[in-house]
């Protein structure tokens, strides 16, 4: 008898959909491995969600959502108790004030894969609650995705420390996004046209300024920070932002002005380029956290870095003099989402060994 693993995921856009449809073709396939059924018992976007106990069917799922007249607290709700086996709550949303449903699903016996890193990067108190919550009932509380889409940041982290290495620093470009915007300047491309095929290929946050503001990279910084036992607020991240932001108004209305940023880019990214340096959006966790766009050499790790990569340097007591480097893509809805599918299976894995 196959154990069984129910999903109740908040969130179907384009990280959430990637999620759902590579989960729905990997079943068979952990089923006659892992010995798992992994199923989606609900399913909630921002308007509409459905729920089935016994598992939605996947081939029309998103005929299911739409027609639903639940929203997600609901859903989560029916899950809570209505659900036999083990079950997760998976945050594929961006929404502020999730710490509390998270507190609410661990009580109830679920477990929480956050791709979402605002629960995360909230008041310490509101963090540390929901860590205890999670310690308190035996659940998982995993966000390996929040940092480097589906790199194996804070595992490689978590290994260290638990190893009984003491860390030093952590340092590099923790934004897929950003990079691929300094990899289009470095080309000599315009920066509302990268830009713009930066959010037409996913990378970008639903709203850019997320991004271009920094705040994306410093809750990264502020999620390793925390990971590695530091008691950081969000308003102690030294933040500057990569460009000029306006804030008032809609997205839409902020893309219709970003043209007028292309000239003041380009003459940036030139100024650097004839000193043979590169700009880069750079991040540190070295006892505190801080992100701003930095010269770096062309010809060195950062330099060099293109694409939608991100690098992560971990400089600890055994790698003092030569780094431990984690580096690859780290945007994209289809590396984020395999990044959550594998805390998933994390915990599929754990309930299989149990069972």
């Amino acid at each position: 008898m196959p154990a069984k693993l129910s999903l109740v995921q908040l969130g179907k856009g384009t990280v959430g959909a990637a999620l759902i449809e590579q989960i729905r073709e990997q079943r068979p396939a952990l089923l006659r491995r892992l010995g798992v059924e992994i199923v989606y018992a609900g399913i909630a976007g921002k308007r509409s969600g459905a729920f089935e106990a016994d598992g939605l069917d996947l081939a029309r799922w998103k005929d299911e959502v739409e027609s639903g007249d639940l929203d997600g607290r609901k859903i989560v709700k029916k899950a809570f108790g209505g659900l036999s086996g083990s079950a997760v709550l998976v945050d594929a949303t961006a929404e502020e004030g999730m710490a509390p449903l998270y507190l609410e699903a661990l009580s109830a016996g679920l477990h929480v894969v956050s791709c979402n890193k605002k629960p995360l990067t909230g008041p310490l108190a509101e963090y540390l609650r929901v860590k205890e919550a999670a310690r308190r009932k035996r659940r998982f509380w995993l966000y390996e995705v929040t940092v480097g889409a589906g790199l194996p940041v804070i595992g490689t982290l978590r290994n260290l420390l638990d190893s009984g290495d003491r860390l030093e620093s952590i340092e590099g470009c923790f934004s897929g996004t950003l990079n691929f915007l300094c990899a289009g300047l470095d080309s000599g491309g315009k920066f509302s046209e990268v830009l713009a095929r930066a959010r037409e290929l996913g990378y970008t946050e639903p709203d850019p300024r997320d991004d271009l503001g920094g705040m994306d990279v410093a809750r990264k910084a502020l999620i390793l920070a925390r990971e590695a036992g530091l008691e950081i607020e969000p308003d102690e991240v030294r933040l500057e932002p990569f460009c000029p932001i306006d804030r008032r108004g809609d997205v839409g209305k902020y893309l219709t002005k970003v043209a007028g940023l292309d000239a003041e880019m380009g003459r940036k990214w030139k100024s650097a380029a004839a000193k043979g340096r590169r700009l880069r959006y750079v991040a540190s966790v070295d006892g505190g956290c801080a992100a701003s766009l930095r010269e770096v050499p062309a010809d060195a790790a950062l330099g060099r870095l293109s694409g939608p990569a991100n690098i992560f340097e971990f400089r600890t007591s055994r790698y003092s003099q030569n780094p431990l480097v984690v580096s690859g893509p780290g945007a994209g809805p289809a590396v984020t989402a395999a990044g959550a599918f594998a805390d998933i299976l994390r915990v599929a894995r754990a309930i299989v060994r149990m069972a």
